[in-house]
């Protein structure tokens, strides 16, 4: 697998869980590009699991590997996937395949083989209050904020399937912005 450099981006989800994406993009030996993030949720005893994700970014298939980690605490689980580097991502990587091949995991398809739907309208949102868009945008993890990049057509389909959470908020907060600012422009 080869990689390409870039910034991690560490961002918390509202149920326990948080995710840690990896900017490195790998590509597999069939030429088919992935990403990679880390997840971890507490658990009911307190500790926290953590497992690794691998999305293909022309198809959007996800793999997953099995629990990779247990740690005492959220800020333990943190640590831990900034560690993470390319080496263990490879093995990780080969093990989420083995995972899949041998029928203990299915592929998940990405986004769903239906329609998704944007979890709200950032233009409606926007509407009610200066500041309130960029929070709400800011809760949701990548798959969400992809869904109303998409929807409203904010970045172009390969744009997005690239994208860092990041920047996908940068693009949705900008173009919000952009459209407010016209109507007065004219």
């Amino acid at each position: 697998m080869r990689r390409s450099c870039g910034p991690h981006d560490l961002h918390t989800m509202t149920d326990r869980t948080i995710t840690h994406d990896y900017a490195d993009v790998l590509e597999s030996l069939d030429a088919k590009c992935y990403r990679a993030s880390a997840t971890g949720r507490i658990r009911s005893d307190g500790m926290w699991e953590g497992w690794i994700e691998f999305v293909d970014l022309a198809e959007d298939e996800r793999l997953r590997t099995n629990i990779e980690t247990m740690q005492s605490n959220e800020r333990a689980f943190r640590y831990w996937a900034a560690g993470v580097g390319p080496a263990y991502l490879e093995g990780a990587f080969r093990r989420a395949t083995s995972r899949a091949s041998d029928g203990s995991t299915r592929l998940v398809p990405p986004l769903s083989p239906l329609p998704r739907r944007a979890v709200l309208d950032p233009f409606e949102v926007d509407a009610q209050g200066e500041g309130l868009l960029a929070a709400q945008v800011r809760a949701l993890d990548l798959d969400r904020i992809r869904d109303i990049a998409l929807a409203y057509e904010v970045v172009p389909p390969k744009m997005a399937a690239v994208a860092t959470r990041t920047e996908l908020i940068v693009e949705i907060l900008a173009t919000i912005a952009s459209a407010r600012r016209e109507p007065a422009e004219r």
